[in-house]
């Protein structure tokens, strides 16, 4: 009987911790498709080529969809040093308020390093904001 019970509690345990795992993958698909999101790809021709988070130093275009159109007619895309928090470089950018999936092109990493990217409206406030890892 001890032996039964304690083949259970490890059954439990690792039905547990391989449940972890699972959330997380739950969690990143739907983040995917829910909420506003900003994401990163080598380049957009009609749709995404190239998705990721890591990619070599250059030109990388970043993605941003909406749930809702973004109502502004500039934009700046704010790149900030993941580890240090401080500022790399702003691009700005021109958009249609109406639009809720928006491309932008030629974002340059020039360092390796992690990088938080935001999609940012002329007052400051956020719209979105993703992380990109240049190898």
């Amino acid at each position: 009987m001890r032996f039964t019970k304690a083949l259970m509690a490890l059954a439990v345990i690792m039905m547990v911790f391989s449940g972890c795992g699972r959330i997380k993958q739950i969690q990143q698909i739907t983040d995917k498709f829910s909420g506003d999101r900003l994401y990163f790809c080598e380049k957009y021709v009609t749709k995404e080529i190239g998705e990721d988070t890591k990619f070599k130093a250059g030109k990388v275009t970043v993605m941003v969809k909406l749930q809702n159109p973004i109502g502004e007619k500039e934009v700046d895309i704010n790149v900030t040093d993941a580890a240090t928090g401080k500022a790399v470089e702003t691009f700005p950018f021109t958009v249609q308020p109406s639009w809720d999936y928006i491309h932008f092109d030629d974002v340059e990493f020039g360092e390796k390093g992690k990088y938080k990217v935001s999609c940012i409206k002329k007052n400051g406030d956020v719209i979105a904001t993703g992380e990109v890892e240049i190898i």
